[in-house]
């Protein structure tokens, strides 16, 4: 989230006001899911077969590594 002014914060909640912009603009949007978006049912045709296939899995899965300071 970008920083905002003291005077910002003071007269409207940014996490409120992105809510709302962002759920606005998932209402205007055509393809609201991914499973309907005919570019991913393509590429699932073509190359991961079907979803939860061992090779989406593994492409599209990562894990977590813990890091140290």
């Amino acid at each position: 989230m970008p920083i905002q002014s003291a005077d910002v914060h003071n007269n409207a909640d940014i996490r409120v006001e992105r809510a709302k912009a962002i759920y606005n603009t998932d209402k205007m949007t055509k393809i609201r899911k991914s499973h309907e978006n005919p570019a991913i049912k393509q590429i699932y045709e073509e190359y991961f077969g079907k979803p939860n296939s061992s090779k989406a899995h593994h492409i599209l899965h990562t894990t977590y590594t813990k890091r140290g300071k």
